[in-house]
């Protein structure tokens, strides 16, 4: 267990299998851990305040605020108000992704001719409908544990993660949210090296 954990109790906890997402409502100072099970398995992350549902995460705030395309121990995690959200409290992969949007039904259409795959922008519109948040809503998700590579002339070179068993990132929240996490369902390429598994969710007060 993360030491940041200590003294916290979890009140909700979600195993999502691959192909599937789990919302909730995360409170100002309650904590969220996200755990690769198995290891090299990405998490698509998105968040929203609550009640405000206008105000949302934004990858893009988090990179100009930070001054970085990586995420570190101790960094903020931005709204597109440029209030924060979340603290990162805990990383033991220290390599996740701020630039890749979720996997959708079209991308697979396009990519790799599959009609109908699991994908993440669709489960978690789905996980998020009971709070009144629909697909047109999302931002652009938070990819933990996703390694991606940018190489000399800018080209994205998607990678195998580098996260092993149990590895896990632990935020903090900074306002009364609602998140959802995905299990990347993706198979076609080295995002989950072509075998997705399990992702674990817990939400400690």
């Amino acid at each position: 267990m993360s030491e940041v954990l200590l003294g916290r109790m979890a009140i909700r906890a979600k195993q999502i299998k691959p192909g599937e997402a789990f919302a909730s409502e995360v409170l100002a100072d309650q904590l969220i851990q996200i755990v690769d099970i198995k290891g090299k398995q990405v998490a698509d992350f998105v968040a929203f305040a609550s009640p405000d549902h206008a105000e949302r995460l934004s990858t893009g705030v988090t990179r100009s605020t930070n001054g970085s395309i990586m995420l570190e121990k101790g960094m903020k995690l931005w709204s597109n108000r440029r209030e924060p959200m979340f603290e990162l409290l805990a990383d033991s992969v220290g390599r996740h992704d701020l630039l890749y949007a979720a996997c959708d039904a079209h991308r697979y259409r396009e990519d790799v001719k599959l009609e109908d795959h699991a994908n993440c922008r669709d489960v978690l519109a789905g996980a998020l409908d009971e709070h009144g948040i629909d697909a047109d809503q999302l931002p652009d998700p938070v990819n933990w544990f996703m390694n991606v590579a940018i190489k000399q002339r800018g080209e994205l070179e998607v990678r195998e993660p580098l996260s092993e068993r149990n590895d896990q990132i632990v935020l903090r929240a900074l306002k009364d949210t609602i998140v959802a996490v995905s299990a990347c369902p993706q198979d076609q390429n080295p995002t989950n090296p072509e075998a997705p598994t399990d992702i674990l969710v817990r939400v400690y007060r």
